[in-house]
């Protein structure tokens, strides 16, 4: 009987890929994390941007299961669940990441009726607030931010309907 395929823990990948004391991550540091040999990582992912971009899709995926499920305020509960994930998506390491983002502003503005730049803006301001809550460690509480998320996601509601 054949023995059952390991997938890739992107959760991991992303955790390797976005570690601070690593400026360049090579697959065998991956390969060590997820407990696979290296010829093994290079069959599954065929190369390292292959690898990066996997992953980057992955997380960006799992963001829109977040946002999907709990709308924007949910986007809290993915920097908190999944801090490497954030960090792939909304660090400056990989520039590859800013083709995830546009894509994940582009269903939100599909979700949301509103133009492309709105969902970007709402995204942004967002994604900041998120990292200034991991930054201050206010992101480990139940409900981080979320009186003050509330009242910007107000305001930027406002904003985008006195446009409209």
């Amino acid at each position: 009987m054949a023995r059952a395929r390991k997938q890739l823990d992107f959760r991991t990948v992303a955790e390797a890929l976005t570690d601070p004391y690593l400026e360049h991550v090579s697959m065998a540091s991956v390969a060590r994390r997820l407990g696979v040999a290296k010829p093994t990582l290079y069959r599954m992912a065929g190369s390292r941007e292959e690898l990066i971009s996997l992953s980057i899709d992955a997380e960006a995926e799992r963001l829109l299961e977040h946002v999907h499920r709990g709308g924007l305020a949910a986007f809290f509960r993915f920097a908190q669940d999944s801090p490497a994930g954030f960090a792939l998506l909304f660090g400056d390491r990989y520039p590859e990441a800013r083709q995830a983002v546009r894509r994940v502003e582009n269903r939100l503005s599909s979700q949301l009726g509103r133009s492309t730049v709105t969902a970007g803006g709402l995204l942004g301001l967002v994604a900041g607030m998120a990292r200034r809550a991991m930054e201050d460690g206010t992101l480990l509480g139940s409900e981080p931010a979320g009186s003050d998320f509330d009242a910007v996601a107000k305001l930027a509601s406002e904003i985008s309907d006195a446009k409209s």
